[in-house]
């Protein structure tokens, strides 16, 4: 849910800033885009119903697919990229959990690293085969934290398979 509210957020700072730019946004887009806010406030005071949860989502890549193509034509394709990885980045954002400022003994000091947070979402196996395959390290600590550890250049690899992998789950 919170992956869906924090797409929803660059979704409607996008729609504010092509409004301002003189796009004329079809009321269906508008709608889709309120209609998905409902559905993830019903999620959130009722649980447990992933039916909302795909229609939210279904209706926030229509939403998400117009208002890029629109971005494009009105404010170039530079810009229209900077949407599609600010979008990228607040699913991650939201994968990964809040950022924790205290201090962690064990982290590498060599090392480039991330800590990634395992859930339903982000499985154990996933995130190992995704790290394997990128050649850095993973190991899962007490705290339900996966340490992934290497080269900066393998770790933002990592992290840019993994944005790649939620987004297409989402």
């Amino acid at each position: 849910m919170a992956m869906l509210e924090a797409r929803w957020k660059v979704l409607s700072d996008l729609l504010v800033e092509l409004r301002s730019r003189g796009a004329d946004v079809p009321a269906e887009v508008v709608r889709d885009l309120r209609l998905s806010r409902s559905l993830i406030e019903a999620m959130r005071a009722s649980p447990g119903h992933p039916e909302l949860e795909a229609k939210a989502e279904e209706l926030m890549l229509g939403v998400e697919a117009y208002l890029l193509a629109e971005a494009e034509v009105r404010l170039g394709p530079d810009r229209a990229e900077e949407w599609g990885r600010r979008l990228e980045e607040a699913s991650l954002e939201a994968a990964l959990g809040p950022a924790e400022v205290r201090f962690r003994p064990g982290l590498p000091r060599d090392r480039h690293w991330v800590r990634v947070k395992v859930s339903e979402d982000l499985p154990m196996d996933l995130l190992r085969q995704l790290a394997s395959e990128e050649g850095v390290s993973a190991e899962l600590q007490q705290d339900g934290f996966l340490l992934v550890s290497g080269d900066e250049g393998k770790v933002k690899a990592f992290i840019r398979r993994l944005a790649k992998h939620i987004r297409g789950q989402a």
